[in-house]
């Protein structure tokens, strides 16, 4: 490990960073908003990656002047989780690196976390049970209240775990997710698996994918 991280814990986000999903989130909102005759450009949906809430939602359809009640809200946000695993989630995929990673982060003693704004249901249909078992916490959207990028999800998991911000660093992919732990007092490295490192920059350090951000943590 690096001598400059001295910290016990690493908590990862998951789409866009161990597992290559966003492509498909980015599909299946585009065709779910595109019944609405709204046209959602892909940068779109990557910078506003782990916080299409509900206020994003309703923003989208203000800017492109399509009139809803708010009840449709909700149901967009269900109906696109609904979809994404009927249509899918089959063809998601973990990264090549991620449990080689994974392995080595525990192997040097580390403690792991997932914290995702996806709902329990997709992470289990993802993930093998003995391959969540890398992880000492999994929070999902299900867990809180507030969506990245407020600190919530992160402060969860510090909880879960009894850590303090100053032991941990995350990993993130997009805006929303760095807000988020930066906001809980965390340290945060980016990977731009999706975004131009130019959206990335209110992180501490931006590598352009995962093997580059696993040479420089196993990196004595």
């Amino acid at each position: 490990m690096k001598n400059d991280l001295l910290l016990e814990t690493i908590l990862f986000d998951m789409d866009g960073v161990l597992v290559d999903s966003m492509a498909l989130h980015r599909e299946s909102w585009q065709e779910i908003l595109g019944r609405f005759g709204i046209r959602l450009a892909d940068e779109f949906v990557y910078r506003h990656e782990g916080a299409m809430g509900l206020e994003v939602i309703a923003g989208i359809f203000q800017q492109h002047r399509v009139a809803f009640e708010p009840d449709l809200l909700e149901g967009i946000y269900q109906l696109q989780n609904r979809l994404f695993q009927e249509r899918y989630l089959d063809r998601v995929r973990l990264y090549p690196q991620t449990l080689p990673l994974l392995a080595r982060c525990r192997d040097r003693g580390l403690q792991l976390g997932l914290v995702t704004s996806s709902r329990l249901n997709l992470v289990e249909r993802i993930w093998h049970e003995e391959q969540l078992r890398c992880f000492e916490t999994v929070v999902t959207a299900d867990r809180v209240e507030r969506f990245k990028p407020n600190p919530d999800p992160y402060l969860q998991a510090l909880n879960d775990l009894d850590r303090q911000a100053g032991e941990c660093l995350v990993v993130e992919n997009a805006p929303a997710g760095i807000q988020a732990a930066k906001a809980a007092g965390l340290k945060c490295f980016a990977v731009a698996s999706t975004l131009s490192p130019e959206h990335l920059q209110e992180a501490d350090r931006i590598f352009p994918d995962l093997s580059a951000l696993a040479v420089y943590l196993m990196e004595e």
